[in-house]
């Protein structure tokens, strides 16, 4: 996955770096950030109807800072505290779940994925920027974990048919406590509902999709963090090709349309994510097995 992020603010005198007098202080911070992650999903199916899901994110955001004065003259040669070119790349939040497929007999044709668990702690946190940044000490916002453990809630609903091949989900995770820095990461919540067709192919399946997505603000000691929170409106378009019968590649495209932001002051660009899927029996079928009851596996 590989996307963009324009951000910017102004400058409170209490933002001011230390030892720069007042009138040479920037007065705008803006700041581009590359966003990459490649993350490894795997998915082990207990029986015809539970599996258990792991996911293991890497990420890496390239950092480019620049400073303007009062009058909107580039600064070349400022130095800050609070932002500076730089590439920052580690692991993300191992998330676990348990998924259960539902078939639902009054509801011909759809089948449900819900699944609960949760993210454990294994991405790097940071101490409290705006602490450090009220004593004139360097810091830095951007880091992978919540360091916490999360809970994570999800529902996945499809409708196989040629005609009308629906697609909808609703995701929520949040934090029940607070991390050993004072950091509590936003409640996050997701929904969306497309549409799956095929158009004849017999390899290829597409999605269109709507997708809203809120993010509540974090807070730091307490107090709601600076710039954070937000709610998006998101477009998203996707292929899926199958070479073969265990094999998925798909490319898939989402447009954000910001709602809201907390300081009005995030540019999110277009996300681009590729994913390749291969799926594989741990045992032999057996073909004469009494109960096999023709349901999909999970």
């Amino acid at each position: 996955m590989g996307s963009g992020l324009e951000a910017g603010h102004t400058v409170d005198p209490d933002q001011f770096e230390p030892g720069v007098p007042d009138e040479d202080q920037a007065r705008l911070h803006l700041v581009d950030l590359e966003l990459f992650e490649v993350a490894a999903r795997f998915s082990l199916g207990l029986t015809k109807r539970w599996a258990l899901d792991v996911t293991a994110p890497f990420r890496e955001v390239r950092v480019s800072a620049d400073f303007e004065d009062e009058t909107g003259e580039h600064l070349p040669d400022f130095s800050s505290i609070h932002h500076r070119n730089e590439t920052i790349s580690g692991m993300g939040d191992v998330s676990l779940a348990g998924r259960y497929r539902w078939k639902p007999l009054n509801l011909a044709g759809w089948i449900f994925d819900l699944a609960a668990g949760a993210s454990l702690p294994t991405g790097a946190i940071e101490d409290d920027p705006f602490a450090l940044g009220a004593q004139g000490l360097p810091h830095q916002h951007i880091f992978f974990g919540s360091g916490t453990v999360d809970p994570v809630l999800g529902a996945t609903g499809y409708r196989r048919s040629e005609v009308a091949p629906f697609v909808g989900w609703l995701r929520w995770s949040g934090p029940i406590e607070t991390n050993s820095k004072g950091y509590r990461a936003g409640a996050r919540v997701s929904s969306g509902l497309g549409f799956s067709p095929s158009f004849g192919l017999e390899r290829w399946s597409f999605l269109g999709q709507l997708e809203v997505f809120h993010e509540e603000a974090s807070r730091w000691a307490g107090r709601d963090a600076r710039n954070s929170g937000r709610t998006d409106l998101v477009a998203n378009l996707g292929a899926f090709w199958s070479p073969a019968e265990d094999w998925t590649a798909q490319l898939l495209v989402r447009v954000p349309d910001n709602l809201e932001a907390r300081g009005g002051q995030l540019d999110l660009g277009p996300i681009l994510s590729f994913g390749v899927t291969r799926s594989w029996s741990l045992k032999p079928h057996d073909h004469g097995d009494s109960d096999h009851d023709g349901e999909d596996d999970v």
